[in-house]
C-alpha cells in the first residue's frame, strides 16, 4: 500500500484535501486501499457517536455518526443510492433508467428509499450503544467500501463517462490486496462481523444483480448504492444479540 494510492483513494471517496500539487488526486486510484479508507471513516463515526452520546444520548450520537459520514463523504455514497432508487425501480429501457439516475432531481423513490435508510442506520445505531457500535462501523466502514471494488471488478461500467469509471476495472489483485486489508477487522466482535459480512455480501450482491438485470451492470451511483446497502446490513448484522 503506497502512500500515492491512499492518497488517491481519500480524494475519490472523501472530501478531504488530499490532492497532489497539480490539483488532482493522484497518479493511480487505490481501489485496493478503499477498505483502509472505510475502516478510517468508521473510527471518526464513532467518535463523533461517542461525544453525541455524552451531549446528548444515543439517538443524537446514532445522529451525529451519520452526519458525520455524510459531511466526510460528501454524501457521495447515499446521492448514489438515492439516484439508483429512482432509476433501478422505474419502468422503461435500460437507456431510460440510466437517464433517470443521471437526473440531479430527486424523485418519489429515491426521497423515501434515502430517509428511510437513514432512519434505519440511526435506529440500529441508536440500539448498539458506544461500546458495540464501535466495532460495527469499523467492520461496515472496511467492508462496504471492499463491496465497491468487488462489484468494480464483476459488472462491467455501462456509461461512457463518469466519475465511477475510474473505479472499474478487472483488477482482481485489487479485489485481493482489499479483502487482505478488511480481513482483520473481523477481530473486531468475531461473531457478529463474520455474520456482518456475510450478510453484508449478500446484500451488495442483491444491489448488482438487480442493477446488472435492470441496466446491463453498474454505474458510480451503483457503487455508491452498493457501499450504503452492505454497511446497513452490517450494522444490522451486529444488531443480532448472538
Amino acid at each position: 500500500m503506497s502512500f500515492s494510492s491512499m492518497r488517491s483513494a481519500l480524494a475519490f471517496l472523501t472530501v478531504i484535501p488530499v490532492a497532489t500539487r497539480d490539483g488532482s488526486p493522484g497518479e493511480r486510484l487505490g481501489r485496493a486501499v478503499f477498505p483502509a479508507v472505510g475502516l478510517l471513516l468508521g473510527l471518526v463515526a464513532w467518535v463523533a457517536l461517542w461525544l453525541g452520546s455524552l451531549l446528548g444520548g444515543p439517538l443524537f450520537g446514532a445522529v451525529a455518526a451519520l452526519a458525520t459520514l455524510a459531511l466526510l463523504t460528501g454524501g457521495l455514497h447515499l446521492d448514489g443510492f438515492a439516484d439508483c432508487a429512482d432509476g433501478l425501480f422505474a419502468s422503461g429501457s435500460p437507456e431510460r433508467r440510466l437517464e433517470i439516475m443521471r437526473d440531479p432531481r430527486l424523485g418519489a423513490f429515491g426521497v423515501t428509499a434515502l430517509v428511510l435508510l437513514l432512519l434505519a442506520d440511526a435506529a440500529l445505531l441508536q440500539q448498539l450503544g458506544a461500546r458495540l457500535a464501535l466495532p460495527a462501523l469499523v467492520v461496515a466502514g472496511a467492508f462496504s467500501r471492499l463491496a465497491m471494488v468487488a462489484v468494480s471488478v464483476a459488472l462491467p461500467y455501462v456509461r461512457p463517462e463518469g466519475l465511477g469509471r475510474a473505479v472499474t476495472g478487472r483488477g482482481r489483485r485489487d479485489l485481493v490486496l482489499g479483502s487482505a486489508l478488511a480481513a482483520p477487522t473481523l477481530l473486531l466482535s468475531w461473531h457478529h462481523a463474520v455474520l456482518g459480512v456475510a450478510v453484508g455480501a449478500a446484500a451488495a450482491v442483491s444491489v448488482a444483480a438487480l442493477a446488472h438485470h435492470r441496466i446491463g451492470g453498474a454505474t458510480g451511483d451503483v457503487y455508491g448504492a452498493v457501499s450504503e446497502v452492505a454497511q446497513f446490513a452490517v450494522l444490522l448484522a451486529f444488531a443480532v444479540p448472538l
